[in-house]
């Protein structure tokens, strides 16, 4: 009856704490929202600053670009720069749609089409856009000051244009000299002062307003903070009420009664102080109670049981003394006999390792050896380490019984281990060799005092077991370690355990000879995995020898057993198979091709690899191994050359064309100092004007002793052996130095296109050698095209993007070259910083007859126009196919329909013949 009066005023107060908690939550809340109120305030203030001043430097641009313009048509007479003009105060003055990102539109890039490389808005003059954008009076009031200046200065800039039109030489100096005298500087500064004084009063405005603003932020921010620890202190003392009725966590009481209802009364319930009126305190003093009958019935079974235990674990263990073939596998045995069979919760055996004076365990069984992981156990008694039951019994040289682990005072830095997996008792027993303690056997059991005087015999009796197995484990490891290991070496590949090169040139004689005897065939394949060079470079070496041993054991799974697999060394594997035709070895190629492809698991990492196989057979390619391991090498070089991933015969062609490789490569070397090298020109037409635009710069090589060397041939020859970067330099140069030559002769500008190939754009400085020749030769950027292939961004796109930003950034022009026929991404080419797609001419070839090559050359046109690219038609060779492009809105051509590659001179014959027909 005296409890309850006590019970009610709690469960009152634990109620009010609760409305507390609810309402400061409310508090906790509403200042959170506030806070982000006033945090989007900032961001919308410095958003109206950011388009203010977007519409300031759209007023600033656009008069730079007026004066850009009509200086430069007063210098040139280029009629495009005056249509920019007009389009400029067409736009600024709503006439004409605003194009996407304003900002950025170069108007000395504008092609002749006059098709800028981004869509249009709304026609919306620029004042208007002013007036709406939240400007102060005062600061509309200077902006139109600053647009009627620049109206006024755009009618200077008309009239020096018009002078201009006459073309009479004094004109233009006239008109020249309007557009840089000191009143037209004066007039530009009249622009430019307000502009100067506007960006200024709103930066002011913008910090006032956003200083105002953090200010309630701050407020915002104290405020949630406040309330936010009120919350967390309401919360705590409400879970501290809660706690003192129950006595312990909701966890702890859910545990102990789930463990009392399985029978489990192994760990007693620590009560608090105070605490034996709550739960926890009735549930200690029932488990008590139960757990005193039934240690007590326990108690009496055990002590049965664990004899009997003990004798069974030490019959065990002498089996496992008779039947082990080495130290790990008896070691391992007698760990797990006496847990099994002998009743011990745990058992580990460790080795002493004399550099550091300490134990390495090598062999455990039972619950908790992953404790064994991070054990530190020492023999020096100077660390706590080493001052537990295994150090005691190093340095006294007798077995240590622990028989109260948790109490023991040398077990203490481990007594947390012991708690965790309930160890109640251990020993140490010296394990020796020659009469030298090299280790010891360390079992653990549940119980205290377990090691009583039967235990310890057993255990001693073992202990001098395996210190006799131990004996004659040495002098037959010594024997058998010496012969094995010299055969091995001599015989096998460490890496893989596959016979070794020497190995391999041995039994391949021995199953030659049988096959000649025999009078069958025998097929030698060599495999090779493909860009395995990556995985080392990318992964490292560690994990390449993992995949290299993987890939070992599923080579020789599929071989029978009479054949032979061996590793030549790196990613080179031989197989030699007996009484196969190219039937059967076809099958076995494509079966290994299978089994390389298959997906490896090498630590954390997935890999996927692929394999090129080049097959020789005897007696048809050679009747030695050397001629056939040369043949089969060179029939896998065709799988590479050819794609890679596939398996290929020798065949008398390969060893042809391996032969005039080797002779264009060892030609490739001194073709530029021995001047063998030439650069021809091939025009590009515009369709529109049909006037020379451009020019291909191409590369002719004449050898006198290979003779006339077609580019499909020694391009590639140059990429495999690396000369291509210096032969690159030189033909970039060349044509660079062409273009200028051209200019200084008066002939009309035109744009130097220049191949490059994907190792050349893979260099790294790439940008900064391109523009050192522009700067060296004197050429201005604009005059120069660089034609990639589709291929060049495969490898690293992110890093293709970069290089071709700095290439624009610095001025030079880029096209796709041979668009179609790649691995074509547009989610690559709308990053590509290009201006021309180039239409291969396969798509070209037949656009006359064939349905399908009409449809691509349209769909690569039109898409190009709708991204604002300009197109390129080549191997144009006849009218139709002219006519059918200049309908389909092409911008340019080239082919032999206009002319072939030419030298430098007959270009510049057909350069001024076209001039002085203007």
């Amino acid at each position: 009856m005296t409890s309850s009066p006590r019970k009610q005023p709690s469960q009152q107060s634990f109620v009010s704490y609760l409305w507390a908690c609810f309402g400061i939550l409310l508090l906790v809340a509403s200042a959170f929202m506030f806070y982000v109120w006033t945090e989007k305030r900032i961001d919308r203030a410095n958003e109206l600053r950011y388009d203010s001043h977007n519409l300031v430097e759209e007023l600033r641009q656009s008069s730079d670009d007026l004066t850009r313009m009509a200086r430069t048509y007063a210098v040139t007479g280029d009629t495009q720069f005056r249509r920019s003009f007009q389009e400029i105060i067409d736009i600024r003055e709503g006439r004409t749609p605003r194009p996407q990102n304003y900002q950025n539109v170069y108007w000395d890039l504008v092609t002749d089409n006059n098709r800028r490389p981004r869509g249009a808005t709304t026609s919306v003059p620029l004042m208007q856009l002013v007036r709406e954008a939240g400007f102060t009076p005062e600061e509309v009031a200077l902006l139109s000051a600053a647009k009627n200046e620049s109206d006024k200065l755009a009618g200077t800039e008309s009239a020096a244009m018009r002078l201009r039109d006459s073309g009479e030489t004094a004109a233009i100096q006239r008109a020249i000299a309007m557009l840089h005298d000191d009143a037209y500087h004066r007039a530009k500064a009249d622009i430019m002062r307000p502009i100067g004084e506007v960006n200024d009063s709103v930066d002011r405005r913008t910090r006032r307003l956003v200083t105002e603003t953090a200010l309630d932020a701050n407020l915002a921010r104290a405020a949630f903070m406040l309330s936010a620890i009120v919350l967390v202190l309401l919360v705590w003392r409400a879970k501290r009420r809660l706690d003192k009725v129950l006595g312990c966590s909701v966890d702890q009481l859910h545990a102990a009664m789930e463990k009392l209802g399985r029978g489990d009364f192994s760990e007693p319930l620590q009560v608090r102080e105070g605490g034996d009126n709550s739960v926890w305190g009735w549930l200690a003093q029932t488990r008590q109670s139960l757990a005193s009958l039934d240690q007590e019935r326990l108690a009496a079974l055990e002590r049965i049981q664990r004899v009997s235990r003990l004798y069974a674990a030490l019959s065990q263990c002498n089996q496992a003394i008779v039947r082990s073939r080495s130290e790990a596998e008896l070691f391992d045995r007698i760990c797990r006999d006496v847990v099994r069979h002998g009743g011990m919760a745990m058992a580990w055996i460790g080795m002493i390792d004399r550099d550091h004076g300490r134990i390495t365990p090598v062999a455990s069984y039972g619950a908790g050896i992953e404790y064994l992981d991070q054990l530190e156990v020492s023999l020096d008694a100077a660390v706590p380490e080493g001052r537990g039951p295994i150090g005691l019994s190093y340095r006294s040289g007798q077995p240590y019984w622990c028989q109260d682990y948790q109490h023991a005072p040398e077990t203490a830095y481990w007594h947390a281990h012991g708690e965790r997996y309930g160890w109640a008792a251990s020993a140490a027993v010296p394990l020796r060799r020659d009469g030298e303690i090299v280790g010891f056997f360390a079992p653990y059991s549940h119980m205290v005092d377990a090691f009583d005087h039967e235990v310890r015999e057993l255990l001693l009796e073992m202990t001098l077991d395996i210190e006799f197995a131990l004996k004659n484990f040495d002098r037959e490891a010594v024997r058998q370690q010496a012969d094995q290991r010299v055969q091995y070496l001599a015989h096998y590949d460490v890496l893989t355990g596959l016979p070794n090169r020497s190995q391999l040139h041995e039994r391949a004689r021995q199953m030659l000879e049988q096959a000649r005897s025999a009078r069958t065939s025998l097929a030698l394949m060599m495999l090779d995995l493909d860009h395995f060079k990556d995985i080392n470079d990318s992964l490292g070496h560690t994990v390449g020898d993992a995949l290299l041993s993987e890939l070992a054991l599923r080579l020789t799974s599929c071989l029978r057993e009479d054949d032979l697999v061996a590793r030549l060394g790196g990613d080179e594997f031989i197989f030699v198979l007996r009484h196969v035709g190219s039937s059967e070895a076809s099958d076995v190629a494509r079966k290994l091709l299978d089994l390389t492809g298959e997906s490896y698991t090498v630590g954390l990492h997935e890999l996927k690899v692929s394999a090129s196989i080049g097959i020789a057979m005897y007696p048809d390619d050679g009747l030695d191994v050397e001629t056939l391991l040369q043949r089969a090498d060179a029939a896998m070089y065709q799988v590479k050359r050819a794609g890679r991933h596939d398996f290929r015969f020798f065949t008398a062609a390969m060893q042809q064309r391996a032969a005039r490789h080797l002779q264009v490569v060892n030609g490739l070397r001194h073709a530029l100092e021995r001047e063998q090298l030439r650069v021809v020109y091939q025009p590009q037409v515009s369709l529109k004007t049909g006037r020379i635009c451009g020019a291909e710069a191409l590369l002719r090589w004449d050898a006198p002793e290979l003779g006339a060397v077609s580019p499909a041939e020694f391009i590639p020859a140059a990429e495999e052996s690396g000369l291509i970067i210096s032969i690159g330099d030189w033909v970039l140069r060349q044509a660079v130095r062409q273009a200028r030559r051209w200019l200084d002769a008066g002939l009309p500008p035109l744009v130097m296109a220049v191949n490059l190939s994907a190792v050349q754009f893979r260099i790294a400085d790439l940008p900064s050698q391109v523009a050192q020749i522009l700067y060296e030769e004197g050429l201005p950027p604009e005059y120069l095209e660089l034609e990639l292939t589709e291929g060049v961004a495969l490898q690293d796109p992110q890093g293709a993007i970069a290089t071709m930003t700095q290439l624009h950034d610095r001025g030079i022009r880029m096209s796709i070259d041979d668009f179609g026929t790649g691995f074509s991404s547009l989610s690559h080419l709308k990053k590509f910083k290009v201006y021309k797609l180039k239409i291969d001419q396969s798509f070209v070839r037949d656009i006359s007859t064939d349905v399908e090559d009409k449809a691509i050359v349209c769909a690569i046109i039109n898409m190009a126009r709708s991204l604002g690219l300009t197109t390129i038609a080549e191997g144009v060779e006849t009218l139709e196919q002219k006519e059918f492009l200049r309908e389909q809105l092409c911008d340019e051509m080239q082919g032999y329909h206009i002319a072939k590659p030419l030298a430098p001179e007959e270009f510049e014959r057909m350069l001024s013949r076209q001039r002085d027909s203007q």
